[in-house]
């Protein structure tokens, strides 16, 4: 059971729930101890009650997967309670976490197998862990470069973030924009990057449509072994056929035999 429990942490999910570990332990450490203003208090706290519900989300998954749920939850309950939005010094039990996924790592060959076999959770995974990044760094730094010039119209961490998923999409609303040139700067970059991430979505959507499921999958193989016994009792037949016939030919020349003998 404990090596199921270790590649079920090293799947790509759980790797990206390592990253994002860190990255939370950073913003609750901010939360706690640094000075900040009450924009950029609520930036990270919405920042962090989204990371706290991809940890719920991967847990879940993972849980799913579980063959014994019981053992699982008795494995990983410190990382459930760490993942409760709103209370942030809980956060600092990810420390488990980020320890016992490091430990799991130093098996090189394990984690790449698991890469590997996964390409589906690894987009998915690495989908998550590019918007909590762009999120995280285009709010914030938006919200720095633009919260103290008089004229910009994102001046609150709702404006920030609102602005920075709408760039994200490319969709564009107008309602909130940068006027400063390091803001356009970085709003240009947050759009490429954007475009690469939706990208990587349609090429997502693409290989779920056009690859065959699992079950039809699973069809196809028996249809195709059920062919090729086919085949073999086919030839396995015919065989039979000209064994015998080899026999009666040999049968007829022995009773030719016989009363030339005579």
């Amino acid at each position: 059971m404990a090596l199921y429990n270790n590649r079920t942490d090293l799947k790509p999910m759980g790797l990206m729930s390592l990253i994002l570990s860190f990255i939370s332990i950073i913003i609750i450490t901010g939360l706690l101890f640094a000075p900040l203003s009450s924009a950029s208090r609520q930036l990270l706290i919405s920042i962090d009650t989204f990371i706290c519900l991809l940890f719920l989300l991967q847990l879940f998954i993972d849980l799913m997967r579980s063959s014994n749920k019981v053992a699982y939850f008795k494995q990983h309950w410190i990382d459930i309670l760490a993942s409760i939005p709103i209370i942030e010094p809980l956060r600092y039990a990810r420390i488990f976490h980020i320890l016992r996924l490091l430990r799991l790592i130093r098996s090189g060959t394990l984690l790449v197998q698991q890469i590997q076999h996964n390409r589906r959770e690894a987009t998915i995974a690495s989908i998550f862990l590019l918007l909590i990044l762009l999120l995280t760094t285009g709010s914030g730094l938006m919200l720095i470069i633009e919260g103290n010039v008089p004229e910009a119209n994102i001046q609150s961490a709702g404006d920030a973030l609102w602005w920075s998923f709408v760039t994200i999409s490319t969709v564009g609303y107008g309602d909130h924009y940068p006027v400063t040139s390091a803001g356009k700067i970085l709003a240009a970059v947050i759009i490429i990057c954007g475009v690469g991430m939706f990208g990587m979505i349609s090429g997502l959507i693409s290989s779920l449509i056009t690859e065959p499921s699992r079950k039809e999958k699973s069809h196809q193989e028996a249809q195709l072994h059920q062919e090729k016994e086919q085949q073999w009792k086919l030839l396995l037949t015919q065989q039979q056929l000209l064994l015998d016939r080899i026999a009666s030919l040999e049968e007829k020349l022995e009773q030719q035999k016989k009363p030339d003998s005579q």
